[in-house]
């Protein structure tokens, strides 16, 4: 039996279509690949968060050598689809880009578990251009 694996397309379909503004369904435990936000605390910066699908390929046959898996990740941290994706807002990829390069450069955007006076961040660096 041959095992394809899931391709780019299908993989980010969902996630194209939310940017696009289509509102397709959401469905609870069932996350789609993507980039997104959240907050983790009330009151909380904007974490920036990927998911996408974890697929070991044969370099030589192009098969699936084991079943593919979603993974999911924030700032660098492990976290787990399904309990977290009801809580996700799809973004495009440079939002997604530019908030993981201000929580690197901002020491204000680190406390991800407490809340923050955005007037705090409005001062502490120049305006972005995609909201907070």
């Amino acid at each position: 039996m041959i095992r394809q694996p899931t391709s780019k397309a299908a993989q980010y379909a969902w996630y194209r279509a939310a940017i696009a503004g289509r509102e397709p369904p959401r469905h609870d435990g069932m996350p789609e690949a993507g980039f997104y936000k959240t907050r983790l605390v009330k009151g909380g910066p904007f974490v920036p968060i990927r998911i996408w699908l974890d697929q070991e390929i044969c370099p030589v046959t192009g098969e699936l050598m084991a079943d593919e898996s979603l993974r999911c990740e924030a700032l660098g941290q492990s976290r787990n689809p399904e309990t977290i994706w009801t809580y996700l807002r799809p973004i495009p990829r440079a939002e997604y880009d530019a908030l993981v390069d201000l929580h690197r450069s901002m020491d204000l955007m680190a406390a991800v578990n407490a809340p923050i006076n955005i007037e705090d961040v409005r001062h502490a660096a120049p305006t972005p251009q995609w909201r907070i």
